[in-house]
């Protein structure tokens, strides 16, 4: 008996060992990501997964920085192929952390920042909508408050952001909101007042668009107006108020067949997405086929 306790410590004393380690090597690759090293924390989380291919937490990880590259590849570089190979790449990983873990709302958040980046709305408000049946968050509902302002339904993304306020999101995620608002509305006072508001008590708020980290913290409201009239993910939702305020908007620019390859990455994951839930129809997740326009 004494034996076998001994062996079921050890076993466990493994097992933390090995948790203790994995969250260390995630935590090495977020901040290199933070300081702009994609590819560092890349490696890193490449090498991590291949130690443990059955964590969720590593694969949802590895996907997001896969998608941060892609995003840099057609952002910045305009490049097409490296774009598409890591599109394809950190949906991949999304989809296998769904079929180690069903029930892992983070996946679902990250491909509707993705349909939302490709400009697909009624897909990421599915995507959104399922995150939050796994994990009904404050945020969870913030989040879908987001996409109906991007909807020009600001009635709505008023309500959705109060009642994600009233279940616990952090104040600064509604008032992110409230300034886009104000903004969609054309009331620049109020636009700016939150920006200040936000600048002083959350200011991290400001530093990203689609999980994309901005080059530099926006220090006026026009500043990250700027940043987000110009971002792909941002402007083409809200042309009127960019152009209000004599900026350009930034669609994304792709060939035809990289629309087709898009297509083709969607309806795979689709078909693997709704493999996984035939089987737990009791989460009530929506997986449903790609529409035009979203």
């Amino acid at each position: 008996m004494t034996r076998r306790i001994f062996w079921l410590l050890a076993a466990c004393l493994l097992w933390v060992a090995t948790g203790c380690a994995q969250q260390r090597a995630i935590a090495r690759a977020e901040s290199r990501s933070e300081a702009g090293d994609l590819e560092g924390a890349r490696v890193e989380l490449e090498r991590e997964r291949d130690l443990r291919p059955d964590s969720a937490d590593v694969r949802v990880a590895l996907g997001e920085v896969y998608y941060r590259v892609a995003r840099a590849a057609l952002d910045g570089e305009r490049d097409e192929a490296r774009y598409l190979a890591f599109l394809e790449k950190s949906v991949a990983e999304f989809v296998t952390a769904l079929e180690i873990n069903p029930r892992d709302e983070r996946p679902h958040f990250y491909l509707a920042v993705m349909d939302t980046y490709r400009g697909q709305l009624g897909q990421a408000m599915r995507g959104f909508n399922n995150a939050r049946r796994l994990r009904p968050s404050g945020v969870a509902y913030t989040n879908i408050a987001e996409i109906y302002v991007y909807l020009g339904q600001l009635g709505k993304a008023q309500a959705w952001n109060d009642l994600g306020l009233k279940k616990g999101a952090r104040y600064g995620s509604g008032l992110f909101n409230d300034m886009l608002i104000a903004w969609k509305q054309g009331d620049l006072a109020e636009a700016r007042q939150c920006f200040s508001e936000l600048q002083a008590t959350d200011p991290e708020m400001l530093r990203t668009i689609n999980v994309a980290r901005l080059p530099q913290a926006p220090r006026r409201f026009e500043d990250f107006a700027g940043y987000c009239c110009s971002s792909p993910a941002c402007g083409p939702y809200m042309k009127d108020p960019c152009h209000a305020l004599a900026l350009d908007v930034r669609e994304r620019e792709i060939s035809k067949e990289t629309v087709l390859k898009e297509l083709r990455i969607e309806m795979e994951k689709q078909r693997r997405l709704q493999k996984v839930y035939e089987q737990r129809k009791e989460l009530e997740i929506q997986i449903e086929p790609s529409r035009p326009g979203g």
